[in-house]
């Protein structure tokens, strides 16, 4: 996933994630500063598949890797994301169609296996959204205020994790990859879907 589109000046509410029971696997600070750095990126990231790939448009599976094989997962999802500026990615974006997820709205690092969304609110709001794997486009679409999501770590313990705003966005933006869908599948029509000028790619990609 990538940034929102800020509204004219009006900054946008601080996305929230919290983990209400359980404890994730996270990118702490040790990793990020690892799997951010410059030689690690060059080895280790990959170009972000883009919309009209099959794996982006088909179920993801369960994955059965042991924890080295996921972290090694996870550690190219997070080069990857860091090169395309971005605060989520799903593992089919970087052609891997298996069922695990990175939200790292406010540097959360949580990574996500076979992540559920358990239950949604009733209120949504409408609002911008953007995708690394539709590159140059956001889109306007309604999405539920808050969502809680249940998954397992990479050692397959469960938690669950509660978004609000761009925290519950970022949620089912990335569960929704897991799906074969892509935001552009809920636009109520293609007039919902602008393109990024030039000076906005930074803020959108952020």
């Amino acid at each position: 996933m990538s940034q929102d589109i800020p509204e004219g000046e009006k900054k946008p509410a601080p996305p929230r994630l919290r983990v209400t029971k359980g404890t994730p696997w996270r990118i702490d600070a040790g990793r990020r500063a690892k799997w951010s750095a410059p030689e690690f990126l060059s080895s280790n990231a990959v170009e972000v598949r883009q919309i009209g790939d099959p794996v982006l448009h088909a179920p993801a599976k369960k994955p059965r890797l042991g924890r080295p094989e996921l972290e090694a997962l996870v550690a190219r999802m997070f080069a990857s994301m860091v090169v395309a500026h971005g605060i989520g990615i799903a593992a089919p974006q970087i052609g891997v169609p298996l069922r695990v997820v990175i939200m790292d709205v406010d540097e959360a690092g949580i990574v996500a296996v076979e992540p559920t969304i358990e239950w949604t609110s009733d209120e949504k709001e409408e609002t911008s959204e953007g995708c690394l794997s539709v590159k140059g486009m956001y889109g306007m679409l309604e999405r539920p205020v808050t969502a809680r999501l249940v998954a397992n770590d990479l050692t397959g313990k469960r938690f669950t994790v509660v978004g609000d705003e761009f925290g519950a966005q970022c949620m089912l933006h990335e569960t929704d990859h897991l799906n074969g869908i892509l935001y552009v599948d809920r636009l109520r029509s293609r007039e919902d879907l602008h393109t990024v000028e030039p000076e906005e790619e930074e803020r959108v990609s952020a």
